[in-house]
């Protein structure tokens, strides 16, 4: 991937290793979840049963479809299309959002994922980044 996109400023570069450790921090963040069980659970029905069967798996596919698309959006970031620099600021914003209440509850891992994901968000975005999404 260096060799193609060596052209790349190091803001961008920084950007994209960030989101990268955003989605470790929150795959091993996930995987804490699964492993103590308290994985959040929806009322299904009012019974238990389905929703402590259900509530693992829907948690392992979403955090396994949202991991995948945050690095191919990052990757594609990275090359420079300021489509994928769009779509990842709204991943961020919509993080933070989300994120308001870890800040709260004081998880740490949920915490350094948030704030990567924030300080990717704005090295996509500073003045040594935007002419080298513009020339793409």
């Amino acid at each position: 991937m260096e060799s193609s996109n060596s052209a790349a400023p190091s803001t961008v570069r920084a950007s994209f290793w960030l989101w990268i450790a955003s989605v470790v921090l929150a795959v091993i963040s996930g995987i804490v979840v699964l492993a103590t069980g308290t994985e959040p659970r929806a009322d299904v029905g009012d019974d238990a049963q389905v929703a402590a069967a259900v509530a693992p798996v829907v948690l392992s596919v979403g955090l396994l479809i949202g991991a995948g698309l945050r690095v191919l959006f990052a990757v594609f970031m990275y090359r420079g299309r300021n489509w994928a620099r769009i779509v990842l600021l709204i991943v961020a914003i919509l993080t933070t959002l989300g994120g308001i209440s870890t800040i709260l509850v004081g998880n740490v891992l949920d915490i350094l994922t948030l704030v990567a994901t924030v300080v990717a968000a704005v090295l996509m975005f500073v003045p040594a980044s935007n002419p080298y999404f513009r020339r793409r």
